[in-house]
């Protein structure tokens, strides 16, 4: 084996098949390759020192959302998303990622491309969402907004007496496709007595470079933005983020000189939020896989959506949705299926008034893949962040 700690980590697992049960991909497709135990399997097999990995191998290296639901059941603990990466990051540095995917993970490293998707939005005039018709993908993704640092300052005074300041990390889907939820956040920090620092040189947090083998360039960007929090530790009590996967790489990856809190967390623990009155609403949340079994954050957004509306019992709700970033448009295929898995569970789930209905999460990527999979299978609900009911709420 050319890493001895992969080969450890595989080790661990008896095969027992726990991990089919929860797997979206092995849900969708019945393929044993598609999953953990059936990749630690081909994996043993077929990865030898200084020998390339089989097509056959990079396909089912491919096939993974990453989203921890195996890692979260396993009952011996097995830290398969430890392996995927190390199986991926080989495959990078031999040269076995194709062109297409290193031209995005390049992309979305630097903060003048995703600027420039703001501009590109002039050139479609449909509001309700851009539909991207790549070879073949056809996915109904939301137009960017303007950037968040057109709509916030680089410090947003807290009304009335100030309890403390934190540095707002918003993620770039939140920052460049839906900064007005960014923009709630601060507003509703803001209401509750906290000054809010935000920091326009903030990059990429690298995680979908970590989860696609990329290491050298997920270190590059952890490292600058290290460099950045570094300035910040002696003025602020936090770093915060309402995106559950920005959230998971800081709170999993980095050696942060902050403590690091996602807004839900921030919300109930630190800051005891308690609506004046409850929204004439039924919600359903669906748990974000990179919060809940990344973070182990659970009990703090089902409270605070209990608190501020009528919530209900999602089929499901801790299910994958199927976005997985890059895996949305490199593996469309695989992750409409798991998209119309999902929109199935919620379709059974909310009955009655659908127009006093929502779906409410608290990820961008997920509110993404929800909306497109609502979309597809003609779904009349509508997927917002929760940090836009909680605004709602404070607006009166």
């Amino acid at each position: 084996m050319p890493d001895k700690n992969l080969e450890q980590l595989m080790n661990i697992c008896v095969k027992c098949g726990n991990c089919r049960f929860n797997c979206p991909v092995f849900q969708t497709t019945l393929d044993e390759g598609g999953v953990a135990r059936g990749k630690i399997s081909l994996l043993q097999t077929l990865l030898k020192e200084n020998e390339k990995f089989s097509e056959e191998t990079l396909y089912y290296l491919d096939s993974c959302v990453v989203c921890g639901s195996c890692q979260y059941i396993c009952p011996r603990d097995v830290d398969y998303l430890s392996i995927i990466e190390i199986a991926r990051a080989k495959a990078v540095k031999e040269n076995q990622i194709s062109r297409a995917k290193r031209i995005f993970l390049k992309f979305i490293s630097k903060n003048k491309n995703l600027k420039f998707l703001s501009f590109a939005k002039s050139l479609f005039r449909k509001k309700s969402g851009l539909l991207f018709k790549l070879p073949v993908i056809k996915r109904h993704f939301p137009l960017p907004e303007k950037p968040i640092e057109r709509i916030i300052d680089s410090y947003n005074k807290p009304d009335g007496e100030k309890k403390f300041d934190l540095l707002f990390f918003p993620g770039c889907a939140t920052r460049f496709v839906f900064s007005e939820t960014g923009y709630k956040l601060v507003k509703v920090l803001n209401r509750l007595g906290v000054g809010v620092y935000f920091e326009s040189d903030l990059r990429c947090c690298g995680f979908p470079h970590l989860t696609s083998g990329d290491r050298e360039t997920f270190e590059e960007l952890k490292n600058y933005n290290l460099t950045i929090f570094e300035k910040y530790k002696d003025k602020v009590k936090y770093i915060v983020s309402g995106c559950a996967t920005c959230g998971s790489n800081l709170f999993n990856n980095y050696n942060l000189p902050i403590e690091f809190k996602d807004i839900n967390v921030l919300l109930f623990d630190i800051l005891n939020y308690k609506p004046s009155k409850k929204l004439d609403l039924n919600t359903y949340f669906h748990h974000p896989c990179h919060l809940l079994k990344h973070q182990g954050v659970k009990k703090q957004p089902e409270m605070l959506l209990e608190s501020v509306s009528n919530r209900k019992k999602l089929v499901g709700e801790d299910f994958c949705c199927g976005f997985g970033g890059s895996f949305s448009v490199f593996k469309a295929e695989q992750s409409k299926k798991i998209g119309d898995l999902k929109a199935g569970m919620i379709k059974n789930s909310i009955k009655g008034n659908s127009k006093k209905s929502l779906v409410v999460t608290s990820c961008p990527g997920c509110i993404m893949q929800l909306k497109d999979s609502m979309a597809r299978n003609n779904l009349p609900f509508n997927v917002v962040h929760i940090i836009d009911l909680i605004y709602s709420e404070l607006e009166g």
